[in-house]
């Protein structure tokens, strides 16, 4: 029981060690939650190394998006005793990091309002869920006259990025624009939306489409968590 007592101990100092620094480290509007798995976590105090961890960060800034929600698993954590005991952890070096990243389209079209503000002339387009692929819709300008479009688009995931990318316009889009226009349309309809700046510089691999949002999968390696440096294009927001 003492053990069991001492080692539940250790799961709550250690994380909230965890969870300070990481807060500090990637400049999160909130200390984010995390969970340390095992079934007995001395012995991985005693190592100083970590092998499953959860970090959950919601309500992130990055360069003007808001990203809802980043949960990371963490493997090889690595935290000496000594720092441990004298609370005194200024740096975590993390071997690996799995995690989901989730973008509300209500998020993504605030972004790009933002964006179409500082060019009023140009397309206004929005984004939402159609099945497994994007619907874009909205108002492009095309030799100074503005058109109705819909269409839907495939998503192009890089490790910083993401673009929609046009497939086909709606039935009866066609029909209203200049005869020869479809093709020009459809490239106005590209959207692509830097995701850059993401705690613990995750790089994003894939995405899926899910109701009222998108999820990215995500992966870091050899990232260290240090309260001295402060990451850049990162600000609060609202969680």
């Amino acid at each position: 029981m003492l053990l069991f007592i001492g080692d539940r101990l250790a799961v709550r100092v250690v994380s909230d060690q965890i969870a300070s620094q990481a807060q500090q480290s990637q400049n999160l509007p909130t200390k984010p939650s995390v969970s340390i798995g095992g079934p007995l976590f001395l012995p991985q105090v005693v190592r100083g190394k970590y092998q499953d961890i959860d970090i959950d960060v919601r309500g992130s800034v990055q360069n003007g998006l808001r990203i809802d929600r980043v949960r990371s698993h963490l493997d090889g954590l690595h935290i000496p005793l000594s720092d441990v005991i004298g609370g005194d952890v200024t740096t975590i070096p993390v071997d690996h990091l799995d995690a989901d990243v989730e973008i509300t389209f209500t998020d993504l079209n605030a972004y790009l309002a933002a964006q179409e503000a500082q060019n009023p002339q140009g397309a206004k387009l929005r984004v939402g869920a159609a099945g497994s692929a994007i619907k874009i819709d909205g108002t492009v300008n095309v030799l100074g006259a503005e058109y109705p479009v819909q269409g839907t688009a495939d998503m192009d995931v890089e490790p910083a990025a993401v673009t929609f990318l046009p497939r086909e316009l709606a039935q009866g889009v066609a029909s209203v624009l200049p005869p020869g226009l479809s093709d020009e349309v459809l490239k106005l309809l590209t959207i692509r939306v830097p995701v850059e700046g993401l705690p613990f510089n995750l790089k994003l691999t894939s995405a899926t489409v899910q109701g009222d949002r998108m999820r990215f999968s995500a992966a870091g390696e050899n990232v260290i968590l240090d309260t001295t440096v402060t990451p850049t294009g990162t600000t609060p927001g609202g969680g």
